[in-house]
């Protein structure tokens, strides 16, 4: 399908300077800058992308006081005169286009399990070993414990609160089945993650007739989001009617299947290498309890930049302060499921896990 930019800009009076009997700017000069790139055809959910960049400010302004000396008069200083004052910050963890599919697959799965009952039917097991075997010190109980109750007590009575919702939950399952055989199938957009970053960055502002510099305080918030499309796979004659679809739902929402989700789930120190990769989310992803394939997917990145400078005088010339903001919409349909290695930073939960683990070793 063929592509299609389009882009327009918004000006304003540059303001003039001058020395030694020349005259600087003058004119018009960009206050805003915008750019839509898109496709156009038949279907939807193609490639996306749009930019907006303002900028406010950076006035200058110095009295003429003679031949020798620079003046100004509502001067815009020349480095805002170009687009790309400064780009999007750089943000840890922003997860890739494959991570992301992988997770949002993992998530819209139409056979995820909102209650997995055979991993916490077989993990009752480990979790009486643990009860029994408490370490011979106060701090290595103190480790002991936290194990327990992170990867005990708390799934185990997470998953009971759960219940409580269970009728509900069977009750929307059986209308992402209907959404499955609909004509569009079966469509869920999610958020994924956000996150931001801040930064002081050095800015040469003017350097003809006055010389200006300054750290522009630099900001920069994205989020990511997913759209899912799932179609079904094989035959649903068997589910026309509702109490077979309400079994069908019934399953997927207890997890009632052992797969390689739940041999996953099972292996010992699963739960840290998924930290550092998606082969958990991989295998939920493929998860099969209703028979659906994935079919599209696009990823969704929302990134705002805004940098700012207070402005500056000094004797008898003035600088107005400056804003700056660039943003970004992007959506993209690269990227598939697969388990994807990655290191993200740990937080306060998972470090005192670490914590507990190494304590038990003393």
């Amino acid at each position: 399908m063929p592509g299609r930019e389009r882009i327009s800009n918004s000006v304003q009076v540059k303001g003039t300077g001058g020395r030694f009997g020349d005259t600087w700017g003058g004119g018009f000069c960009w206050s805003g800058y915008h750019k839509c790139t898109d496709v156009v055809g038949s279907g939807d959910n193609a490639p996306l992308y749009v930019q907006h960049e303002t900028v406010q400010g950076g006035r200058i302004n110095k009295p003429y006081v003679g031949f020798f000396s620079s003046w100004f008069q509502n001067y815009r200083a020349d480095m805002l005169d170009v687009q790309g004052v400064t780009d999007h910050l750089e943000i840890i963890d922003e997860p890739g286009d494959t991570d992301a599919v992988t997770q949002a697959a993992a998530r819209t799965n139409p056979s995820a399990p909102y209650v997995d009952v055979p991993v916490n039917v077989l993990q009752l097991g480990e979790l009486a070993t643990l009860l029994r075997g408490k370490g011979r010190s106060f701090i290595r109980d103190l480790g002991t414990n936290n194990l327990m109750y992170q990867f005990g007590i708390v799934p185990l009575v997470g998953d009971l609160a759960k219940m409580i919702d269970f009728n509900d939950q069977v009750s929307r399952r059986v209308g992402v089945i209907n959404r499955l055989q609909s004509s569009g199938g079966y469509r869920k957009t999610i958020g994924l993650w956000s996150g931001s970053n801040q930064a002081f960055v050095d800015k040469f502002i003017q350097t003809q007739g006055v010389f200006i510099r300054g750290d522009f305080d630099v900001t920069t918030s994205t989020s990511v989001k997913a759209h899912m499309r799932w179609l079904p796979q094989g035959d649903y004659s068997h589910l026309s009617s509702p109490q077979a679809q309400r079994d069908l739902a019934r399953r997927a929402v207890l997890g009632l299947t052992f797969d390689l989700s739940s041999a996953w789930e099972l292996i010992p120190w699963s739960w840290l290498i998924d930290w550092g990769t998606t082969i958990g989310d991989y295998f939920a992803a493929n998860r099969n309890i209703i028979p659906a394939v994935l079919n599209d997917h696009s990823i969704m990145r929302h990134s705002r930049t805004v940098a700012s400078w207070p402005g500056y005088a000094e004797g008898d010339w003035s600088c107005s302060g400056i804003q700056y903001t660039k943003e970004t919409k992007r959506r993209s349909n690269s990227g598939f499921v697969a388990p994807v290695a990655h290191l993200p930073f740990l937080s306060a939960n998972q470090m005192g896990i670490v914590a507990s683990l190494a304590v038990t070793r003393l």
